[in-house]
């Protein structure tokens, strides 16, 4: 595996451990592998305009006429 390193700010640092401890990842390169790993996934789902659409699944005890309020 290649080895790279990173200097980051004291900001970037936090959101990083953040990130960690809300994913319960190891470590922060984990954190940044798994963000490589989603910025892929939206490229490939990018449209032609450079959109992106992230859609939040509706509960099944929702009614769908009250999902656009949810």
């Amino acid at each position: 595996m290649a080895v790279t390193s990173f200097n980051i700010d004291e900001k970037m640092d936090k959101t990083l451990e953040d990130l960690k401890q809300h994913y319960g990842a190891s470590s922060k390169a984990e954190v940044l592998r798994k963000a490589i790993a989603l910025l892929n996934i939206v490229k490939n789902a990018e449209q032609p305009d450079g959109s992106v659409v992230i859609r939040k699944k509706v509960p099944a005890r929702i009614d769908r006429r009250q999902a656009r309020d949810w």
